[in-house]
Formats: C-alpha cells, sequence, structure tokens
C-alpha cells in the first residue's frame, strides 16, 4: 500500500494502541516532529485517504471515528 509520510504516521500510532481511542491531538503531537504540517483539519482528510487505501487493499474498514474525540484501530468489518 502506498502511503504518505502522515498516513504511515497515523497508522502507526494507531497499531500501537489497537481497539484504543486515540485522541486528535494526541495523534498530531506525536506526529508533528514528521509531519508539521498536518492540522486538526487535515488529519480528517488523511485520515478518510488511509481509510480508503487499507479499504481498497483488505476490504475492511479497520479505522473508526469516535465523534469529538479521536479515532481507533478496530478488527470489526
Amino acid at each position: 500500500v502506498g502511503l504518505t509520510r502522515t498516513e504511515y504516521a497515523i497508522l502507526k500510532i494507531l497499531m500501537q494502541n489497537p481497539e484504543q481511542v486515540v485522541a486528535k491531538l494526541t495523534i498530531l503531537d506525536r506526529i508533528s516532529n514528521d509531519t508539521p504540517d498536518c492540522t486538526e483539519d487535515s488529519l480528517k482528510i488523511h485520515v478518510h485517504n488511509l481509510r480508503r487505501k487499507l479499504k481498497n487493499v483488505a476490504g475492511k474498514d479497520y479505522i473508526s471515528a469516535v465523534w469529538g474525540i479521536g479515532f481507533m484501530l478496530t478488527e470489526k468489518s
């Protein structure tokens, strides 16, 4: 799967915390050194693109949004 640097950084954080909600600000803080151009608004777009790419390969939606908090990686299809 061809991922951008930001998408890879987001996926790495979510994989390190499976089945746990990771707050948007926590994600932004942890990826800020590698991807300083990512903002809270653009994070949604990066996650959307990452979801699409993973779904194209696996046929499942692995990333869930938790409204008002952040995102989580889940095994649910």
